[in-house]
């Protein structure tokens, strides 16, 4: 059940953010077209209002990308202090708000250019949404129903949509005023394919552990001033209902009297295009072949290809997934000399002849037959009792969840400080988990969807969660059953990483002092040899570097490729700290220029692409600088940093 309403709803969702941008489904969101309690707003753009709900929608799905970004970076090592350096919540929200203001002004500009979308224009994208029809045609019914799963009206839905076509027509005039010449393309390829020459020295911070002292006084201050960092996570166990739409389908029971009846109301569904007379010539012409007839004089004869027909129906080597899957199926089940019975495609009805086998490839020749879909056959129950059956079932089995589905949110709205009236008007066992942080645990925790409703303002405070989907036909509503608070970790259990960051910290300092000592002197012409024997280092081999080197570290290669050239002779001196706490000198001696005349089309078409879309960026940031400092923007701290996470 829950997977055919998800099924359509996502698909016609997923098909609307291909229209623009996913930014825009979270700034105008269902909830705009909801009836209902009041939103909490949290922020306001032009008169225009960016309700809660809307921004924890945009948050969790920008907060799961950083995290997901931060684990293929820094592993599964949640303790790492850079997950909760850069997945502070408040930076985060902060970020995610302005993306929403600012999609939000853009979609008004759109609007204020004089963009607009025909009430036809809008019907014809309805009508081509496929989870809006019915074997292939718009299905109103079908459309109205989509509508009532999501919580919208056809009005609300048809603003939405009208907005994201707008403002994607928006973004495609920009860019296609965007032009790149041919002298700044050959600027670019000379810049990138430029060459230069250098040597390093590095300092290694961990060559300077032996200088570095840190005392008590030391670890207890930056304990103190630090303690943000040393709070053990927030946990919560919860305890859940959990009701499968799936037991529901089983659980009807199907009478022939209620199939009957079903079938008299929907006997339409069932009509089929009238192929008998076809199928009849097919099966008449196969018995001819079968008793020695040539299958090329009857192609030749009743074959509706003309094009084949000429040859005998031959239409050549086929290899798999080229002819539509019907048509494929029966003609690699064949045997060689081989006729299919007939074989229905959207062109009509086939008998197939399978005249020799290559490697992968079947030769095959055909008859085929066209049916006029539009003369139609109503099919006789007997005919359709199974799939009667079946969809008097899901129709039901539907009917009856939407039902049990509203009746759960009824018992836990109403009595929102236990389950246990919903496990006891339902029929449901009350489970329940581990402790689990907000970065997940097993088994039910791991589920996303579960931990943000666990650690909402409201679920904390002792309340029901909203019926949550946590798979493949399955709701819960869940509750807290256990809450540790974040809590300041003693010192002695974290004296050893507080050492190891002191440490890191003095000998990168360490290095970095003498590194900047030694580039005076580089720069006041010492001889390069000195400095490295006064180092005790040896300058790396000269080595030729382009600006998308893998071999150099980036820091070095940014570095470089800022300095000025060298005179003569003489090499141009840098210093630059690199991220693992080492300092590197450089010494830059020479460049080799690049002719873009050598270029090849594909990295010319290339780098004008790079240029037209750098192009679009720079237009787009400056319209998103001006239209945001000349708006009437408020956003409401205490709501926003209130927000649930």
């Amino acid at each position: 059940m829950l997977q055919s309403i998800r099924d359509r709803a996502q698909s016609w969702v997923a098909w609307i953010i291909v229209l623009f941008i996913v930014l825009v489904f979270a700034l105008w969101g269902i909830q705009d077209y909801i009836g209902g309690a009041q939103n909490v707003d949290v922020a306001e753009v032009e008169g225009i209002k960016i309700s809660d709900q809307d921004f924890q929608r945009q948050f969790q799905i920008y907060r799961d990308q950083q995290r997901q970004q931060l684990a293929r970076i820094l592993g599964n090592d949640i303790n790492n202090p850079l997950y909760k350096q850069l997945l502070n919540d408040a930076s985060m929200k902060q970020r995610v708000i302005e993306g929403m203001i600012q999609s939000r002004l853009m979609t008004l500009a759109a609007l204020e250019a004089g963009l607009r979308v025909s009430d036809e224009q809008l019907n014809d994208i309805i009508r081509a949404v496929p989870s809006f029809q019915r074997d292939g045609q718009f299905d109103a019914d079908v459309y109205s129903q989509q509508l009532r799963y999501q919580g919208m009206s056809s009005k609300g839905f048809k603003s939405r949509l009208e907005q994201d076509t707008i403002s994607r027509q928006f973004l495609e005039a920009i860019s296609s005023s965007v032009f790149v010449t041919p002298q700044q393309v050959d600027a670019w390829l000379a810049l990138q394919n430029q060459q230069r020459t250098l040597s390093t020295i590095t300092l290694r911070a961990e060559d300077f552990r032996q200088e570095a002292k840190i005392d008590d006084e030391r670890i207890r201050a930056f304990y103190d001033n630090n303690i943000s960092q040393f709070m053990t996570e927030e946990q919560v166990s919860i305890e859940y209902v959990e009701f499968s739409a799936n037991s529901l389908t089983a659980q009807i029971e199907v009478n022939e009297e209620a199939l009957r009846e079903w079938y008299e109301g929907h006997v339409e569904d069932y009509a089929v295009a009238d192929e008998r007379a076809q199928r009849d010539v097919l099966l008449a012409i196969r018995k001819r072949v079968l008793a020695g007839e040539d299958f090329a004089a009857l192609a030749k004869e009743f074959s509706e290809d003309k094009a084949s027909a000429e040859n005998g129906g031959d239409i050549g080597l086929l290899a798999r997934n080229v002819m539509e899957q019907p048509f494929e199926e029966a003609l690699f089940a064949l045997n060689k000399g081989d006729i299919s019975e007939p074989v229905r495609t959207s062109f009509g009805l086939h008998l197939i002849k399978l005249t020799d086998i290559k490697g992968e490839e079947r030769q095959a020749s055909h008859i085929l037959l066209s049916v006029d879909d539009k003369k139609l056959r109503t099919r006789s129950f007997e005919e359709v009792r199974e799939q009667v059956a079946a969809d008097y079932r899901a129709r039901e089995s539907e009917r009856r969840f939407t039902e049990q589905h509203e009746l759960l949110n009824n018992l836990s709205y109403e009595q929102p400080t236990t389950l246990e009236p919903v496990a006891a008007e339902l029929k449901l066992e009350i489970k329940s988990t581990g402790l689990f942080t907000r970065q997940g645990g097993e088994g039910l925790a791991a589920n996303p969807a579960v931990v943000n409703a666990a650690f909402t303002e409201d679920v904390l405070a002792g309340n029901n969660s909203e019926a949550l989907e946590v798979g493949q036909d399955k709701l819960i509503v869940l509750r807290i059953k256990e809450h540790i608070p974040a809590a300041a970790r003693p010192l002695e259990e974290v004296n050893d990483s507080i050492i190891e960051r002191l440490l890191a910290e003095v000998t990168q300092a360490l290095a970095r002092k003498q590194g900047e000592a030694m580039l005076v002197r580089l720069k006041d012409d010492a001889k390069a040899s000195v400095v490295a024997e006064e180092l005790k280092l040896s300058w790396s081999e000269p080595e030729s570097i382009m600006r998308d080197t893998s071999k150099v570290r980036g820091g070095i290669v940014t570095t470089l490729f800022a300095m000025p050239r060298p005179v003569a002779d003489t090499s141009n001196y840098a210093g630059v700290a690199l991220p693992n706490g080492d300092y590197s000198l450089i010494a830059f001696s020479a460049v080799t220029e690049f002719d873009p005349s050598k270029a090849d089309e594909s990295k010319r078409l290339a780098a004008q692409r790079q240029l037209e879309a750098a192009a679009v960026e720079s237009i787009l940031s400056a319209l998103r600088t001006d239209l945001r400092l000349g708006a009437d923007v408020t956003i409401f701290h205490k709501n926003l940093n209130g927000a649930s996470n």
